[in-house]
């Protein structure tokens, strides 16, 4: 289908949003993204891009630039606080890596991106519904509506409110803070590295980049709680907290001297990917999961590519959509059920389950079968979402950049 003239309406100005958008209108199709926010700003910490969503940066001709600004990460390693013995280790295959990013990195290339390629913006404008219709549009917290539109997309994130169930909010969150890097060499620049006791505490170390060219490197520090503690951790000073930390991992308490954190709640849940006709979520307005398999980013930009690949291939909007969500159920589907399942291993009160763990995950990791296996479990890769969305329909006239890293086609 030809998107030239194509109108669009996005509601979230997030990392699917954005992508979403500037791939869209690099097909000539009119965007425009309304975000409650004053002007566009990311929210949220540090993350790891795995080959998949590094798939599509490279599609877009960004994955130069979002190299240059972060880090490197050949391996994910879990030890237990008390012991020091590892319960999880698991690196890439052939060579392949992880981009540990800050979110405010990535939020500013797809930016620009979106803003050169002529996507619209409308500020200060809070979605709080959808119209439905054969051209939708999208309810504004200030009564007014926007123009009607030949397809609306939810990028509104876990909290959208289109189909929001409070329910879905896990009882585990974090603290999290992006902090200067410790160039000491007690820790690896490209290492993901995190602490257990039993499923009810862990924290993470995770080297993420610059926020831009020239900038110092940093690091995301994460630190696990409960979110009915939440007050009491507030209560309670932060001398209490960072004799806690030293507590549990003395060699990451800079990290958390150095932290002003940031409360984060988190949600699981898979709602309609259809809120009408031709309305459309994407990212965790349509799929959020818990924090542990690290896959809400690249989710996000595998969503976005996909519904813009099944639009330049379909010859109408329904036969586009359709084509989308035949392409991306499958792996959401396997990828909502394995966070499912392994969450309560890594934040829960259950003794029984980190037990377990202990005894299973870390030696697993050692034996080659299911070391790959847990390789592409944990870089999003099983199911091969990224063969199936077919990205050269990313690109207006089918040539691709050429990635380092993944073949593309």
């Amino acid at each position: 289908m030809k998107l030239t003239g194509l109108e669009i309406a996005i509601a979230g100005a997030g990392i699917g949003g954005l992508s979403l958008a500037a791939l869209l209108a690099r097909h000539g199709a009119a965007v425009t993204i309304y975000d409650q926010m004053a002007a566009p700003q990311p929210v949220g910490s540090g993350f790891v891009l795995q080959p998949t969503g590094s798939a599509v940066l490279s599609a877009m001709g960004l994955l130069d630039q979002v190299e240059q600004r972060g880090a490197r990460i050949r391996r994910m390693h879990g030890r237990l606080a008390t012991t020091g013995r590892t319960v999880l280790d698991v690196g890439y295959r052939n060579g392949a890596s992880g981009i540990a990013i800050q979110r405010v990195a990535l939020f500013d290339l797809l930016l620009d991106s979106a803003v050169a390629a002529g996507v619209g913006f409308e500020t200060a404008s809070r979605v709080t519904a959808i119209e439905p219709g054969v051209r939708p549009r999208l309810k504004l917290g200030n009564g007014k509506m926007s123009a009607a539109s030949d397809i609306v997309v939810d990028a509104m994130g876990a909290s959208s409110p289109i189909g929001y169930k409070s329910s879905t909010e896990l009882d585990y969150g974090a603290l999290w803070a992006t902090v200067p890097w410790d160039g000491s060499g007690i820790f690896r620049s490209d290492e993901l590295e995190q602490r257990y006791h039993r499923a009810s505490q862990m924290a993470g170390v995770l080297p993420v980049g610059t926020a831009k060219d020239g900038a110092a490197a940093m690091a995301t520090f994460f630190w696990s709680i409960r979110n009915r503690d939440v007050a009491a951790w507030r209560d309670a000073g932060r001398q209490a907290w960072m004799e806690a930390v030293h507590r549990f991992w003395p060699e990451a308490a800079p990290f958390a001297a150095a932290a002003e954190p940031v409360h984060a709640r988190y949600r699981h849940h898979t709602r309609l990917p259809l809120a009408a006709a031709n309305s459309v979520k994407i990212g965790d307005a349509w799929h959020a999961t818990s924090p542990q398999l690290g896959q809400g980013a690249n989710m996000a930009l595998l969503d976005a590519a996909s519904l813009c690949a099944a639009l330049a291939r379909e010859p109408s909007v329904s036969e586009a959509i359709a084509r989308h969500l035949r392409q991306r159920q499958l792996h959401i589907r396997f990828y909502q059920l394995l966070s499912r399942v392994l969450t309560p291993f890594y934040q829960s009160d259950s003794r029984l389950l980190p037990m377990s763990r202990d005894v299973m995950i870390g030696p697993a990791t050692k034996l080659p079968l299911l070391r790959n296996l847990i390789t592409t479990l944990v870089t999003g890769e099983l199911l091969d979402p990224v063969g199936r969305i077919g990205l050269k329909w990313l690109s207006p006239d089918g040539a691709l950049p050429v990635s380092n890293q993944t073949a593309l086609l």
